[in-house]
């Protein structure tokens, strides 16, 4: 399991290559692309109402991946939410609850009681076609930079995310987010992100 405090630059992106950086700034080589499908969990709205989001994942590191993300906070493209990450125990027959990990199982437990995860249904399925590069600042690698294509139903989009290394202090990821977002808010085909790809899935889906 993985726990921490996701901080991360969110953009809608109108291309697919990376977009020109600062002066100071560099990306690695580039990751092999991942092929994703997530699906959004919920009980009637219970978590969307809180401000909650919990998450499927298939096809990331060959195992399927329950993601709890809660106590989001948003300042213009920089987004910050807890992150609580974990495989799921094995199949479970179709009962989504019964395949969450302990630990997000007890905490959505802990604040809906039991009926929440015990109803838990699928609400919207999305597949993202990723590519991903490491981000470095005067050689310091300091966040990762993924563009991901997104489709859900008929409708598709492109986003552009540069997640901090959690090793950062929020000092550090404010002044590098700032000097990140002055350079790329002048490009045309980048616009800042208001919402969650979960988020702007359900209102595309309905």
């Amino acid at each position: 399991m993985s726990k921490g405090r996701e901080r991360e630059l969110k953009y809608l992106y109108a291309a697919i290559r990376p977009p020109q950086l600062p002066e100071g700034w560099s990306l690695g080589a580039e990751a092999a692309p991942l092929a994703l499908e997530d699906t959004y969990l919920d009980a009637d709205g219970a978590l969307a109402a809180r401000g909650w989001g919990l998450r499927r994942r298939d096809g990331e590191r060959g195992a399927r991946i329950y993601t709890l993300k809660r106590d989001a906070t948003a300042t213009g493209a920089l987004h910050s939410r807890e992150e609580i990450e974990a495989a799921a125990l094995g199949e479970a027959g179709g009962l989504e609850g019964a395949a969450l990990p302990e630990q997000i199982r007890s905490l959505i437990d802990r604040e809906f009681g039991f009926d929440v995860t015990a109803h838990l249904r699928p609400t919207v399925t999305l597949t993202q076609q990723r590519s991903s590069w490491r981000l470095a600042h005067q050689g310091e690698s300091v966040a990762d930079m993924t563009i991901d294509q997104v489709t859900v139903g008929g409708e598709s989009w492109c986003e552009l995310e540069i997640e901090f290394l959690s090793s950062l202090s929020d000092d550090d990821v404010q002044r590098f987010s700032q000097e990140l977002h002055d350079a790329l808010q002048s490009n045309p085909q980048i616009s800042i992100s208001t919402e969650s790809k979960g988020e702007r899935a359900r209102r595309l889906s309905l």
